[in-house]
């Protein structure tokens, strides 16, 4: 048996010293960009929802580039009267209050009302409008080929204009200066019958004639927002406004003496 002195016995039957283990920063910095990596994508997942699903508007929207967006528009039915649509001297509306009457989806070469072809937009049209003392010949010919003979576009003149060509659909708008921007036809493919369209199940035939006459029963003004006197609820008819009426009693005849 070893002596109790023998420092070699001692040495064996002494327990290692515990060694301190380092911090693992390394660890714990890799955990940390990986919890902000991960943030990163669901950040950007819930800010731009939908952008994956070729079906939605957000989609549509981030495929044509300078778009004009004009969300929560009004949409009640206004017979009878002019809309007062905001800056509509030089720039067409895209949507608003409007006649409960549609304008034919068709290439016109003359005015139409602003009232019937709102109400187009809301059916899923998209409206190409230009300015006459711009677009002409050639480039006249190749606007209408994109439009002619699709169900739910229409095309006609708007003197007075802010650009040569605006395209119009509900709540969306652009505004191009030469007929080859590529816009154009982005703007025609994502958005005819496309996914902006309140009513995208009605149809886009109906008032077919120029502005002077689709103009003729119009009478007062209403605004292109608000529900308006006389306004009918989207898909409703106007219920017309009754004037008072004040009956005057006739004068006595005048007695013989």
């Amino acid at each position: 048996m070893a002596s109790r002195k023998d420092p070699v016995a001692r040495a064996r039957g002494r327990k290692p010293a515990p060694v301190k283990k380092p911090f693992p920063w390394g660890f714990a910095v890799g955990s940390l960009v990986l919890v902000l990596f991960l943030g990163g994508i669901l950040t950007y997942s819930a800010l731009n929802v939908s952008l994956g699903d070729k079906n939605s508007l957000k989609h549509a929207e981030s495929l044509v580039s300078g778009l004009q967006i004009n969300h929560g528009l009004d949409r009640n039915h206004v017979d009878g009267k002019f809309i007062d649509y905001p800056n509509q001297t030089n720039t067409p509306p895209d949507g608003g209050n409007h006649n409960s009457e549609w304008e034919s989806c068709q290439v016109y070469t003359t005015e139409i009302a602003n009232e019937h072809a709102v109400h187009s937009l809301e059916h899923g049209a998209v409206w190409v409008t230009y300015d006459p003392n711009k677009i002409k010949g050639a480039d006249l010919t190749t606007l209408t080929n994109l439009v002619k003979g699709d169900a739910y576009r229409i095309m006609s003149p708007y003197p007075g204009l802010k650009s040569a060509i605006s395209l119009q659909a509900w709540g969306e708008q652009i505004f191009a200066d030469k007929v080859s921007d590529g816009r154009i036809k982005t703007f025609l493919n994502t958005f005819t019958h496309g996914p902006q369209a309140p009513e995208p199940s009605a149809n886009c035939t109906g008032i077919t004639d120029d502005k002077t006459k689709g103009e003729a029963g119009f009478s007062g003004h209403a605004s292109a927002s608000g529900k308006p006197e006389g306004a009918a609820n989207p898909g409703q008819t106007p219920t017309p406004v009754t004037t008072a009426t004040t009956t005057v009693a006739p004068k006595p005849s005048p007695t013989k003496k």
